[in-house]
Formats: C-alpha cells, sequence, structure tokens
C-alpha cells in the first residue's frame, strides 16, 4: 500500500524552505487563539443568541437519556445517525451524568458533547491549512486558514451541532487524496460514511487519482484512464470498512440498521427549492417516534420527477467529471470534491443551516477573495434569518423562505461553478471574468436594494403576530376602538411588561404615562403623584387608568383612585387579560 501509494503523491506547491517559514508559527499562534475563542464561547454563549436557544445538544442529551428506560440504538430504538455518532453522544452524556446537575441541567453534557467536537473543529483547522499548503504557497495557505477561521457558522454549528466530527473525516480523506494515499483515504472516508453520509461524495474523487501505469484502462472520449484492480480495491476498502463497523449492529438488528437512510426516504422535502416547489414551507420533521419498532415507512408522495432530477444532476456531474484534467494538479482534485459536495447539496431534498459548513471550507480553500468574502456572508446571513427568524419568529411569512432559499440555491450554484472554472480556467476568461465581477455586484446590489422592501414587510408581519399572541391583546383591541386620538394612558408604577406590549401598538394614538412609588428624602410619594396628575390634567381630558395587578394596590395607584374620585366621571370599568381598565373624563 505504501509504495504504490507514495508514487500517486500529488505534488506540493510549496518548497522545503517555505514550509519551515515563520508561517508555521503564525498558524500555530492562529490555531491557539481558534481552540480558546472557541472554548469559551461553548462555556459563554448559546445557539440562537437573544431569539431563542435551540441547539441539537438538548436532543441529544433526551435521545442518550433514553438508555435509561432500556432503550439502545440498533437494538430497540430507531435513530437519524449512522452508529459512530449516536454512540459518542452516549457515552459522553453517560460522562456528564458523573457531575451534580447545574440549574442549567445541560451545562456539563454541552461542555463534554461540545469540547469532543472542538477537537474534531481544531483538526478541522489543521487540516485546512494542511490542503491548502498543498495548493499554493504558505502565505495563501495561511490566508486560507484565517479565512475559515474566522466564518461565523463553523463557529454557531460548533454551540449546538455535530457537524465539526463527520467533517473532520471528510478533510482527512481529502487530504490523504493529496498525499496519494488513496486505500487509506477510503478507509478514513468508511469512517465519515459511518458518521454522517456526504463523505460518500470522495469515492469518485477517489477514482480519478486511483490509477497506475500498468493494467490501465483508457477511454479517450470520456478522459478516463484508471487501474482497474486499484480501483477496486480502493472501493473494496471503503465497502470493508463500513461492513466491519456495520456488521454487529446489523447482527443486532437488520432492519434498524438501515434507520438513517429509511427515515432519510421517509422524510418529506424541507427548505430547500424541492420543497417550495411541492408548497412545503416547514424544518426537517422526523416521521416517527424513535422507539415505535412497529413504524413501517410509507414513500412520501410527490409532484416532482425524481428520477429525471437525478439522472439530470447525475450527467451534470459526469459532464465534469469526464472532462480533460491534469489531476495531478491538488488545486483540481479539490476543486473537483468542491463541486461533488455543493451539487449533492442542491441535489439533496432536504437542507438544514448547519451543513453549510461543507460549503465554506471549499470557499476558504478555493476562493479567499472578496468573491468568496461575499459567498460567505450572503450564505451565512441567509442562514440565520432561515433558522432564528423565519422558523422562529415569522413561520407564517412564506416569502422570507422563499427568499432565504432562493437566494442559498443560486450562491450555491455560484460556488460551484467557481469550482468548474478552477478545473477548466479557459472558461473563466477575460470576459467572462468583468462579466461574473458585474454579476455578483449587481446580486449585492439587488440584496441591499431589496433589503429594504423585505424588511419593511418583515416589520408588519412581525408586529401582526406579536399581537396574535400577545398577553394584552384583548387590551390593545379595546383600546385601539374605544380611545380618542391623544388621550392619556396611565399605568402602575414600575409596569414595565404592560408598558412594552402596549406602546408599539397604541403610541400613534394615546400619550403614555406612568405612576411612580418612589420620593426622593424630604418629598412625599402622594405630592409627586399629584403634581403628575394635574400634568396629565392639564393636557388631557379623557384618559384610561391599566391596572395589570388588581389584586395589589401600590401607593400612588391609591391615590390616583382618589384623586380620580375627586376630578374625573368614570366612563367604564372592565376586567381584561387578568387586569382592569378603566376609561375616564376628567371634569
Amino acid at each position: 500500500m505504501s509504495t504504490s501509494e507514495r508514487s500517486n503523491a500529488l505534488p506540493n506547491a510549496p518548497s522545503v524552505s517555505e514550509a519551515a517559514s515563520p508561517s508555521r508559527h503564525d498558524f500555530l499562534i492562529l490555531l491557539v487563539l481558534f481552540v480558546a475563542f472557541r472554548a469559551m464561547t461553548l462555556l459563554a454563549f448559546r445557539p440562537g443568541g437573544l431569539v431563542q436557544d435551540h441547539s441539537d445538544f438538548y436532543w441529544y442529551r433526551e435521545f442518550a437519556q433514553l438508555t435509561r428506560q432500556g432503550y439502545l440504538p440498533y437494538v430497540n430504538l430507531w435513530t437519524t445517525y449512522p452508529p459512530l455518532f449516536p454512540f459518542l453522544m452516549i457515552g459522553v452524556w453517560w460522562i456528564s451524568t458523573l457531575l451534580p446537575p447545574w440549574e442549567f441541567p445541560n451545562l456539563w453534557f454541552t461542555l463534554l458533547l461540545g469540547g469532543t467536537f472542538l477537537l474534531f473543529e481544531a483538526g478541522n483547522l489543521v487540516l485546512i491549512h494542511a490542503i491548502a499548503n498543498r495548493l499554493s504557497n504558505s502565505r495563501d495557505a495561511l490566508r486560507s486558514t484565517w479565512f475559515y477561521a474566522l466564518l461565523f457558522t463553523p463557529v454557531y454549528t460548533l454551540t449546538g451541532w455535530f457537524e465539526s466530527y463527520p467533517l473532520f473525516f471528510f478533510l482527512l480523506g481529502l487530504y490523504l487524496l493529496l498525499r496519494g494515499r488513496p486505500l487509506w483515504s477510503a478507509l478514513v472516508c468508511g469512517f465519515g460514511f459511518m458518521i454522517k453520509l456526504i463523505p460518500i461524495v470522495l469515492l469518485p474523487v477517489g477514482l480519478r487519482l486511483a490509477r497506475a501505469e500498468k493494467r490501465r484502462i483508457t477511454v479517450t472520449r470520456l478522459s478516463l484512464d484508471l487501474d482497474i484492480r486499484q480501483a477496486v480495491t480502493y472501493l473494496g476498502v471503503f465497502v470493508i470498512t463500513v461492513v466491519l463497523i456495520g456488521l454487529p449492529f446489523y447482527l443486532l438488528d437488520s432492519r434498524l440498521v438501515w434507520g438513517s437512510l429509511t427515515i432519510s426516504n421517509a422524510r418529506a422535502p424541507w427548505e430547500t427549492v424541492w420543497a417550495l416547489l411541492e408548497g412545503r414551507f416547514d424544518y426537517g420533521i422526523i416521521p416517527l417516534d424513535m422507539r415505535d419498532l412497529s413504524w413501517e415507512p410509507t414513500g412520501v408522495s410527490s409532484s416532482l420527477p425524481w428520477p429525471l432530477i437525478t439522472l439530470a444532476f447525475a450527467a451534470l456531474f459526469a459532464v465534469i467529471y469526464t472532462r480533460p484534467c491534469d489531476w495531478k494538479q491538488p488545486r483540481n482534485v479539490v476543486a473537483l470534491s468542491g463541486f461533488a459536495v455543493v451539487l449533492f447539496t442542491l441535489y439533496s431534498k432536504g437542507y438544514s443551516p448547519q451543513w453549510l459548513g461543507w460549503v465554506l471550507i471549499f470557499v476558504a480553500l478555493l476562493i479567499p477573495n472578496r468573491r468568496g468574502v461575499f459567498y460567505a456572508v450572503v450564505l451565512s446571513g441567509a442562514n440565520l434569518i432561515e433558522g432564528n427568524i423565519f422558523f422562529t419568529i415569522v413561520p407564517d411569512e412564506h416569502w422570507l423562505l422563499m427568499l432565504t432559499v432562493g437566494v442559498r440555491t443560486l450562491v450555491f450554484i455560484l460556488v460551484a461553478a467557481e469550482c468548474v472554472f478552477v478545473l477548466r480556467p479557459p472558461w473563466f476568461g477575460v470576459g467572462l471574468r468583468r462579466t461574473w465581477h458585474w454579476l455578483l455586484v449587481g446580486l449585492a446590489a439587488a440584496l441591499a436594494i431589496g433589503s429594504v422592501p423585505a424588511g419593511m414587510r418583515f416589520v408588519h408581519a412581525y408586529f401582526e403576530v406579536r399581537h396574535q399572541l400577545s398577553p394584552y391583546r384583548a387590551t390593545i383591541d379595546t383600546l385601539r376602538a374605544g380611545s380618542q386620538r391623544g388621550a392619556a394612558l396611565i399605568l402602575n408604577s414600575y409596569d414595565h411588561r404592560s408598558y412594552d406590549w402596549l406602546y408599539p401598538y397604541l403610541r400613534d394614538r394615546l400619550s403614555f404615562y406612568m405612576l411612580d412609588d418612589y420620593a426622593p428624602p424630604g418629598e412625599s410619594v402622594e405630592v409627586r403623584t399629584l403634581a403628575r396628575l394635574e400634568q396629565i390634567a392639564a393636557r388631557h381630558r379623557d384618559g384610561w387608568f391599566f391596572d395589570s395587578q388588581p389584586a395589589h394596590t401600590s401607593s400612588s395607584e391609591a391615590i390616583l383612585t382618589e384623586w380620580l374620585a375627586q376630578h374625573a366621571e368614570v366612563l367604564e370599568v372592565r376586567d381584561v387579560d387578568g387586569g382592569r381598565l378603566q376609561r375616564f373624563h376628567l371634569r
């Protein structure tokens, strides 16, 4: 294995002297800061920010806790993941149970599992730097490395999802291909495939490199030139690795071992163009209770011609795959890998925001320039809008999902085209470069201009959504319908919750006032409150008083009640939203 593989090693761009340059020390500095930043992020931040904490770590912990009731993946429990992740998850959870719980019960599990993924994420940075070093000189390699290190999405993903774990094996497999170790790469990809299915896309790339001088089969028309024996050995190593890992679970239950594929096939399309074409605007819902072993998958009815779609994507990949290309150049190998990943993502019937990291890897490696920054920022922004705004805040505003999915799909196509341009440099000549530049400028301008009406529509939708969910909805509707413009609305001292809910909807109709139970030394609450009420009386003849807690009477409220009895006519009193609303007219 070692001799033949070393003979196929792809040339490394930088010289030996460059490898020993100070850039190595710069990389070590970056690596330390990279790890430290993410470690502190795991401790101090939760994904979702101020909108909602929606980390998958909660689900991972709940899944692992089922073992207390005797449930085990591949024994009597379905799972959406190949086996190497569920058992890592369960092992980390078991260790976390050895520590007393904190008020936030996920603390130790999150830190331990996130710390485990951080080890793989650090490995990802090392592999990105190693791969980039084979593409260009040490300076450009460091540029790709810090480009990835400064991306938002990988940090965000680390705090709530497991993507860094399979991504490590994918990158290691790619690096081994560049080093001329296709069989070791097949072994590593087999491990990666048993964590997440995506690493399988490296197999056709490896076949392109699995060739020798003897026993070659050449198909000139298709630009295919490979050693059948070595290709069979390459695929065999992958298959044997998968079989050896999966066999024990197959022996436990031959049906459950196919769970990840079975469940994926039973899920309806989500968050993709395919989902939109079928009128679906939800996220990927798992269609079963994992404990229900009687579940029988049913095919999802689809109006889309999936055989034709599959054939079209396969044909597109075949066209690029069979073009003449110098496969001894590492950049071409990485570009083909990137094209395969992006094409697979476009073809997939489902998409989850944490998958973006798989594409951003190749943006960092192949396009660490202004175009790459544009792609990364737009994709990351669309991800946040989709996950944190659409699904969480305004899930009925389907236009927003259509917009984010459309923008993401378009940028994915642009990234796929960039990979093709690396493989076919003549296609990206001066004329197309100029056109491409203005295309991106136009897209950036369209996004900037379009964000204005989109933002206005979002604000309107947000107002409507929050009105429907408001604990003071009836109060708002009553005041809207029954108040004269310019009337006063008085709220109890420190009742900021009511103020916050009422003010956005009524600020253009009512003047807001809040009572105050505080008096500085030498003054009294009564004097200050009466002075405040006299100011209100000088400006308004009609008003409302909303008491959100009728069972409790504050000092300033008692003074207000007595003052109204002397100076106003109470026209209406009604109990609403757990509070009491009084309408009065000043004499």
